[in-house]
């Protein structure tokens, strides 16, 4: 049947006999991950901000 999705070589299904070899990935503890989310927020509530005071004409 093939591969049903292949984007960039991942989730390929079948048994095509490639090895795999494992990846480092960086790790990122909760408080790090919390300042990341805090300032998406701050961004996006800023970005509203603007768009709010500029839609109302001040």
């Amino acid at each position: 049947m093939g591969s049903r999705w292949n984007w960039f070589g991942w989730g390929s299904s079948g048994g095509s006999g490639g090895s795999t070899t494992p990846v480092a990935v960086p790790e990122i503890d909760a408080s790090t991950g919390l300042l990341a989310m805090a300032a998406i927020a701050a961004t996006m509530l800023f970005a509203w901000e603007r768009r709010r005071r500029m839609n109302s004409g001040k």
